[in-house]
């Protein structure tokens, strides 16, 4: 709101143009993202897909491969030869080596290594025993009865680096020790078979540990899909980067942005001068409009037949200034009558005031005579008069307003002797609170005007107390009562001075509206009787001893306003 109108409506046209531009840009942006991750994500699954039937394929031939070797039935034999190593073991390892020989060509393509051994002997092997650490296989290896193994070394002596998995059966017994076959491939074996895809495909064992593909750096940015291979237990994964797979998308993205800003920028500043143009005869009754508010009643602008808003906002100005120069002669007529009127109200104050300093002369005069009940009766008066007539302070202690309503029972009882009484039930921790003045007369004038009558002897309860921070004021006597309808009557807003009010002229309705003007429309007078014996009014306003400070502010704003008008 601080902008000039060419600069606002040229805001307006960027944000409605800009913002549901780069909206769309953005949308189809991530759109096309979205698109391409599809697809690249389908392609990958059916990948994987693949790959894992390849992989699953190869551990089931090493399966199949251990079906047929734990059949044979020359490890006995070796076994028992063992010791000799005479022509029966040799013949024996022979028959043994062609078909452990032909099941590694044909299932396996000569690939795996294929052993037979115990935790402390070597029976078989298809690597010479001096190239084969089989003493260092049980060391790492806890062997169950089938089971493919996570990642390990080689176990050959030439080659300890290289990353092997195997599948490990133990025989059926053919001694008192236990033997195990087993069929180990190296992790190129496995590796041939991973697609080559937009992403980096790795084979993990049970463990999380990599047997092989190509692992991604974890500072990159990508999606993964991953598969199981319930075979052996491995799961298989690829990895895809998104900067590999939105390349394309990006260079795209920028080369738009690019000619779109410098399109952009063509426009905003063609609109620019547009704007300006068009709002230039409004500049111009700014400019008289400013002097007009300088004291300038001669200001006038130069109008054309256009029908346009600017020019008829440029013929309503001169009108105006033309009205402004008549409304200021009426003004100074008014503002004379206005003091005459000022004067006539300062006159009509003077009347209480005399009352007030009469009353003073005759309390003196009844002091000097002796007579105090007088006395008595006049300085009650005289404090009502007082406070009725202080305009400044709303406010006041509770303790003052139980004060004031003293005084003004003691005058009542001057004229209603011996007819009725009050009781005070007020807790001292409130009598320090503040509160509105003369909200408790009205309400005592009420009991006894209404009831006095009506009873052989009128008692009135005036109680107060202080709960969860509500201040609670209470009324009650032993009268008539009032009906329903009277109750909701009372309350209604009434004109001040209504006949019946002797003192102060203020009525119930009144106390209710300065209440909820003050404090809010919650708190108030409420209301209780049976219509026959009793009534109860209760006060409620919440807890406040700077509601004086409050209420001042109040006015210096009223007052404001008042001069405003």
């Amino acid at each position: 709101m601080k902008l000039n109108l060419s600069c606002r409506l040229f805001l307006i046209i960027i944000v409605l143009f800009l913002v549901p531009y780069l909206t769309l840009f953005s949308w189809a942006y991530k759109k096309a993202e979205t698109i391409i991750r599809d697809k690249a994500q389908s392609l990958e699954r059916e990948n994987l897909n693949q790959t894992k039937n390849d992989i699953e394929s190869l551990c089931l031939n090493m399966i199949q491969a251990s079906d047929y070797l734990i059949s044979l039935n020359n490890y006995g034999v070796l076994y028992r030869e063992s010791a000799t190593k005479g022509y029966s073991y040799l013949k024996c390892w022979q028959d043994a080596n062609e078909q452990i020989q032909n099941v590694n060509n044909s299932l396996l393509n000569s690939n795996a290594d294929i052993s037979v051994l115990s935790n402390d002997q070597l029976l078989y092997s298809t690597l010479p025993q001096q190239k084969f650490r089989f003493e260092d296989f049980f060391a790492e290896q806890v062997v169950p009865s089938v089971y493919f193994t996570n990642a390990h070394q080689s176990y050959r002596r030439f080659e300890s680096n290289q990353t092997f998995v195997s599948y490990i059966r133990k025989l059926p017994p053919f001694s008192p020790k236990s033997f195990y076959l087993v069929i180990s491939l190296p992790a190129s074996s496995f590796s041939r078979l991973l697609g080559a895809a937009a992403g980096n495909m790795e084979l993990w064992d049970t463990s999380g540990y990599s047997i092989c593909g190509i692992h991604t750096p974890k500072d990159v940015k990508y999606f993964q899909e991953e598969i199981s291979i319930p075979l052996s237990g491995w799961r298989l994964t690829d990895t895809i980067s998104t900067e590999f797979l939105y390349q394309d998308i990006y260079e795209l993205r920028t080369f738009t942005f690019v000619v779109s800003l410098g399109l952009l920028m063509i426009c905003l500043l063609a609109t620019f001068f547009a704007i300006y143009s068009q709002l230039r005869p409004l500049f111009k009754l700014k400019e008289q409009m400013q002097q007009v508010m300088a004291g300038n009643l001669n200001a006038e602008i130069a109008t054309t037949d256009s029908k346009d808003e600017i020019s008829s906002l440029s013929r309503t100005f001169n009108n105006m200034v033309t009205e402004i120069g008549h409304l200021i002669e009426e003004i100074q007529v008014t503002q004379k009558r206005e003091s005459e009127l000022r004067f006539e109200m300062l006159l009509a104050q003077i009347n209480p005031h005399f009352l007030f300093n009469t009353l003073n002369s005759i309390k003196w005069m009844s002091v000097m005579s002796g007579t105090e009940h007088i006395t008595n009766t006049i300085t009650a008066l005289g404090r009502l008069l007082e406070i009725s007539m202080n305009k400044v302070n709303d406010v006041l202690p509770i303790e003052e307003e139980l004060e004031n309503i003293k005084s003004y029972i003691k005058i009542q009882q001057v004229r209603y002797p011996g007819r009725f009484d009050v009781a005070y039930h007020i807790e001292e921790g409130i009598l320090k609170e503040h509160t509105l003045k003369l909200i408790l007369q009205p309400l005592v004038e009420n009991s006894i005007l209404h009831n006095i009558e009506a009873r052989d002897f009128l008692m009135i309860d005036i109680s107060g107390r202080c709960e969860n921070g509500i201040i609670i004021l209470q009324v009650q006597d032993n009268g008539t009562g009032m009906d329903a309808d009277t109750m909701k009557e009372i309350l209604k807003p009434k004109k001040q001075g209504k006949k019946g009010y002797v003192f102060s002229g203020l009525g119930v309705s009144n106390v209710q509206e300065r209440i909820q003007l003050a404090y809010g429309p919650d708190y108030g007078l409420q209301y209780d009787s049976d219509g026959n014996s009793f009534t109860t009014v209760t006060i409620r306003f919440p807890q406040h001893k700077q509601i004086d400070s409050l209420l001042s502010e109040r006015r210096e704003n009223n007052d404001k306003g008042t001069d405003c008008r």
